[in-house]
């Protein structure tokens, strides 16, 4: 008999849950609890086993899922229990808490608690042998401590679970232990024993004897280790140091000591307080296992720049012995806690991630696989702590306020029915979001509001940790909820706890030369905090799709986003609390008064210019840009507010080579647009201060390493080094933007202005020592000033940068192809520091989306000016301004003719007379009116697009002509000639063969003509449209026709562009065409969405920039050799040109 119970489950997502337990297909169900994260069933069920005994290859299979009274039940979790620790336990009975893991094997954070008995048949054989004891091995330095080390091997730990196997403790004795089996709690322990029962299952930590020596671990049917003789032999110790994390102080240089039996390695020196060695070392010994296992391996982690004693971080000591008794004979990839070899009590000093293998002769050492750092960058799979060593207790109280922008993730079908059946619809909130936050194994959730795309959660989010913690990131992601299958994720961002969170102590004013005293802050270092503040959101493109989304890996934070989905108002503290919760409550009304300053926005204007658009590929349709900053923008998503911001359809011109370009000439396409964010000025200049700090050092420092390169003289060399020096001191010596007169400062803010004002302090001192003290090597000058830099760019990070990044597409028809995101700050305006990139020209690479198989081409490059800044600074846009802005309001004329024959009219159009370029939206010419500071400067004409009138083979060297014969013949005759002898591919008639002319300048390669046989042209081809003015090759809804630029007989529907110019009054310059929004006299109720959705987006006129001349560039390349060319072919006879 085989019974279970299944007692509860804990961390759920707010749902109606049930579980389910199958073993040997038979399932049972327990009850469904309502409305329960947390439910408690504590139903048992049995299975009758027949007689048989019970396998230890046996298994339950647990579910857990959501209750839905339509469609399927949603699936929450599941896990495997394996009966094997059942059989192994003293009286057949256990309890487990067990991990639930998603479809995808990731830890989901939610647990099952279940208790499982064997009752084995009458007259069978007896399952649980009592643990054999294992050898205690003497050893004969009684002064080396052994019990030093706790060991927590957690090789079967879900996703991220890092705090609760620190909150581990060994107990005395687990009995048989095969390597993966669980922690056994419950009744059946021994007496006085107490075991974890809330805690994840684990592998059992090793025991400890009353003499201290550690006993050998019984891994299954493997069986003892064999012992070695005690005789001296050859022992090798290798150790692997891998990286660290969380090692504490200011702008240290860490360096790793081994230390075995006399023997000492030391990696090489590191930056920084998460250095990355990557070393591996071997240490050979010829001495008996009972003496070299008995000495201790020290790990040290120093600070290489300090000369006092005080130079220890941290330090890790276990022996020899207990590497040799672990499986295999080593620790792979293991997480090691320093602490202070003189003092305990003074805490954790950072983590070491090593691997530590000891070998004799004949032992093979295992295979190190390595795990995948991609997203799983806070994963520890097991943890190596000395005894006694204890974290402290903390909270992270996370308040989620509100998310805004969020895109639709359901299908619209019901909201479609509704629109046809005359009701009020909101295609806008077909989302169903909450928040998840994850952070070391740990998994808290909001509440889900339903059909809401702006949702205001504003709850108060408790998740506990052990301080400090060596996971680096907490994941942000807000999900769609899915009642018919798995929550869809909308966007994931993330916290990096080295940015809003530094460490304490000293400060280490110890450079070259050392005559700067060192100072002690206690009030440098803070724990993890942040915001308010809103957290940005990136992934796949916004337009919702029934299908799959080829870019969902996206929406998870892998790789780089390519569209804006939405953004999440966080607050995020930390508190040392000795016992800390997880709980999630309302805030208090009174707190959200205080976030309501932080939510108040400024309107911004962007201007890009698009100069020119070289290097494109693939090329099979007209191509237009897109430039979206936010919601801002996007000309395909309906649930965003649609403006102006697409240049015109251009057709690409080959270049006679490889690639195709934009054909703009000295008319260059403008895009202007209009948006509303918070004001964090403060921030970016502080952050553009930074940056142009250490481009100024970088551009000194490449200046003075060329003249060395070159040989000049030392004389020279040293005024360099000099006028390096003065810019140092000159730019480090500015005051860092205050913070006293802006509201809506954060304690982030506070903290992080007040190191890198120390940093700067620091800097400057350095430099006045090196300008003014004793002489130095150019050598020990050099290498300060790249530490400085170094510096500098860790400075230059700012976490609550809330502002969106400028997303520009490109667009083959209606298909995004191409994108490159520009962060804002490179291009926003500022009285005291402005963007690196505003109003310059830059030179971008456009980029495929990651996944879509083309990333190792490139789409293409643009030259680009942009300029961004609050509304309130446009005037000072005049200055970055040039060539002539022009500004043309454009309608497009619709008309007809009957029956093919007539006059163009009206008569039986269903299209407006004059419309944008889509036909649907009306827009009459007298329908816009000059914006202020605008005049009209002409009247309406007739313009075609010029770029448009190129063909899709412009810029080929080489044509062919073809022309299409027609013949007929009688059933069994000969064929014949037609009246129409000879037409075009569209059944237009044509000259003959024989009288087609060559085109002035041009030759025909061949004398004769070529038939093409293969070619099928006994199709209709159908009549299509006409447009006097070429538009665009875009489907026009009748009957599927296309547009072209030659008449045709066939015509009978065209559609011409007209186009009036306006000019800026003198008083206002270039900076008037941030006031065309809105031009349009259509637009005067705003408050209407419909008038908004529908006219929106074509209430600005076109605008381009002229120049009155190109220029035309000339490249001369000279290649002299080349060496070691790759062959083309198999017989490698081809020749190479260039």
């Amino acid at each position: 008999m085989l019974r279970c119970v299944l007692q509860r489950a804990n961390n759920l997502r707010h749902s109606d849950p049930l579980a389910s337990v199958t073993f040997r297909g038979s399932k049972k169900k327990t009850k469904v609890i309502k409305n329960n994260p947390n439910p408690v069933w504590n139903e048992g069920f049995e299975w009758d086993l027949k007689g048989i005994p019970l396998d230890s290859g046996a298994e339950l299979h647990c579910v857990v899922k959501d209750h839905e009274k339509m469609g399927r039940n949603r699936f929450l979790g599941e896990t495997r229990l394996s009966l094997r620790d059942v059989l192994n336990s003293p009286n057949l009975a256990a309890s487990f808490t067990m991990s639930l893991l998603d479809t995808k094997r990731n830890n989901t954070g939610a647990t099952l608690t279940l208790q499982v008995s064997y009752i084995p048949p009458p007259g069978s054989a007896p399952v649980f042998q009592p643990p054999v004891q294992p050898e205690v091995m003497q050893h004969n330095n009684p002064n080396v401590e052994l019990d030093t080390v706790t060991i927590i091997s957690l090789d079967t730990l879900g996703e991220e679970d890092t705090e609760s196997m620190i909150m581990v403790e060994p107990t005395e004795d687990q009995g048989t232990d095969d390597g993966c089996s669980m922690v056994i709690v419950g009744p059946q322990g021994l007496p006085g024993q107490e075991s974890p029962t809330t805690q994840t299952p684990k592998r059992s930590p090793p025991s400890y004897n009353t003499q201290g020596g550690l006993r050998k671990r019984k891994r299954g049917a493997s069986g003892q280790p064999k012992p070695l003789a005690n005789k001296p032999q050859d022992i090798q110790v290798r150790v692997q140091v891998i990286e660290g994390r969380q090692l504490p102080g200011i702008n240290i240089k860490p360096v790793v000591k081994v230390t075995v039996s006399g023997q000492t390695k030391r990696t090489r020196i590191r930056k920084g307080n998460n250095p990355v060695f990557d070393e591996t070392f071997f240490l050979n010994f010829f001495e008996t296992p009972s003496d070299l296992f008995d000495e201790p391996i020290f790990i040290t982690v120093c600070d290489s720049r300090s000369l006092r004693t005080d130079a220890v971080i941290g330090e890790f000591k276990l022996d020899v012995g207990t590497v040799y008794n672990e499986h295999r004979h080593c620790f792979l990839r293991k997480w090691l806690l320093l602490c202070d070899p003189d003092d305990l009590s003074a805490g954790v000093k950072g983590y070491l991630k090593v691997s530590l293998l000891v070998l004799a002769a004949g032992d093979e050492p295992p295979a190190d696989k390595r795990e995948c750092v991609e997203d799983k960058e806070d994963i520890e799979g097991n943890l190596l702590r000395p005894a006694g060593l204890s974290l402290r207790g903390a909270s992270f109280n996370l308040r989620i306020h509100r998310a805004e922008d969020l895109p639709q993730m359901d299908d619209a079908i019901m909201d479609g029915m509704r629109q046809i059946l005359g009701f009020d619809t909101n295609r806008k909130n077909l989302v169903d979001p909450f928040v998840e936050i994850h952070f070391a194994g740990k998994t808290v959730c909001s509440k889900v509001l339903e059909k809401n795309a702006n949702p205001q959660w504003n709850q108060n989010l408790t998740m506990p940790i052990r301080f400090p913690s060596m996971c680096e990131k907490m994941r942000v992601r807000i999900l769609d909820r899915d009642r018919a299958s798995h929550n869809d994720v909308i966007g994931t961002s993330h916290l990096c706890m080295s940015k809003i969170s530094a460490p304490g102590g000293e400060i280490d004013d110890d450079m070259s030369p050392r005559t700067v005293h060192s100072g002690i802050d206690d009030s440098l270092g803070f724990l993890p905090t942040f915001g308010p503040c809103f957290v940005n959101l990136y992934g796949s493109p916004r337009e919702f799709t029934v299908f799959s989304d080829p870019h969902e890996a996206l929406n998870l934070g892998k790789g780089e986003g390519v569209a804006y989905r939405g953004r999440v108002l966080l607050e995020l503290t930390t508190k040392l609390v000795d016992k800390p919760e997880q709980k999630v409550e309302d805030i208090p009304s009174d707190d959200l008064l205080v976030v309501e300053k932080f939510l108040r926005k400024r309107k911004f204007s962007l201007f890009a210019a698009f100069y020119s658009a070289t290097l494109l590929q693939d090329v099979d349709d007209a191509i237009q840009f897109e430039v979206s900053i936010g919601n801002y923008g996007n000309k395909f998503d309906y649930t965003c507010l649609p403006l102006a911001s697409t240049t015109q359809f251009s057709r690409a011109v080959f270049d006679g080579c490889h690639y195709y370009y934009l054909p703009w000439g000295n008319v260059k396409p403008v895009v202007v647009l209009s948006s509303e964010w918070e004001d964090i000025k403060p921030r970016i200049e502080a952050l553009n201060m930074l940056l142009a700090i250490i481009d100024r050092l970088e551009l000194h420092l490449q200046q003075v390493q060329l003249d060395v390169k070159a040989g000049r003289d030392l004389e020279e060399v040293e005024l360099r080094v000099v006028d390096l020096l003065d810019q140092v001191i000159a730019d480090c010596s500015q005051e860092l933007p205050p913070l006293d007169l802006w509201p809506c400062a954060t304690p982030l803010d506070r903290s992080l202005r007040h190191i890198r004002t120390l940093h700067l302090q620091q800097i400057v001192q350095a430099a006045l020592a090196l300008k003014h003290g004793q002489e130095t090597e150019l050598s020990t000058v050099l290498e300060q000033a790249e530490d400085w830099a170094s510096r500098l760019r860790t400075m230059a990070e700012e976490p609550q940068n809330s502002l969106p990044d400028i997303v520009i597409w490109m667009l083959q028809g209606d298909r995004r192809v191409a994108y490159h995101r520009i962060p804002a700050h490179t291009v926003l305006f500022s009285k005291q520091h402005c963007g690196k990139h505003c109003g310059q020209l830059q030179t971008i690479f456009l980029k495929y989306p990651q996944g879509s198989g083309g990333e190792a081409k490139l789409p293409g490059q643009l030259r680009v000016k942009i300029w961004f800044g609050l509304a309130a600074d446009v005037k000072h846009f005049n200055e970055y301004a040039e060539g002539k802005l022009s500004v043309f309001a454009e309608t497009y004329e619709n008309q007809t003719r009957l029956a093919l024959v007539g006059n163009w009219g009206t008569t039986g159009l269903t299209y407006p007379k004059f419309s944008d370029i889509t036909g649907r939206v009306k827009l009459p010419k007298e329908s816009f009116k000059p914006s202020p500071g605008w005049s009209w400067a002409g009247d309406w004409y007739i313009s075609p697009e010029k770029t448009l009138l190129y063909d899709v083979d412009a810029g080929h060297m080489t044509f062919s002509e073809e022309v299409f014969e027609n013949q007929m013949r009688l059933p069994g005759g000969q064929w014949i000639g037609m009246p129409e002898g000879y037409t075009d591919v569209n059944g237009e008639k044509a000259v003959p063969k024989d009288e087609v002319e060559c085109p002035p300048g041009w030759v025909w390669e061949e004398a004769e003509w070529s038939e093409d046989l293969n070619r099928a042209v006994d199709d209709q081809v159908p009549p299509e449209a006409q447009e006097d003015g070429q538009l665009q090759e875009t489907q026009v809804e009748v009957f599927g026709w296309k547009f072209h630029l030659k008449p045709r007989k066939t015509d009978s529907f065209r559609r011409r562009r007209w186009r009036c110019r306006m000019e800026p009054l003198e008083k206002t310059g270039p900076a008037a065409i941030f006031a065309l929004e809105c031009s349009l006299s259509s637009i005067e109720d705003k408050n209407d969405d419909k008038s908004v959705t529908t006219t929106f987006g074509v209430n600005r006129p076109t605008i381009s920039c002229f120049f009155d001349r190109g220029t035309r560039y000339h490249l001369r390349c000279y290649l002299y050799q080349a060496r070691e060319m790759v062959a083309m072919d198999k017989d490698s006879f081809s020749g190479t040109a260039w």
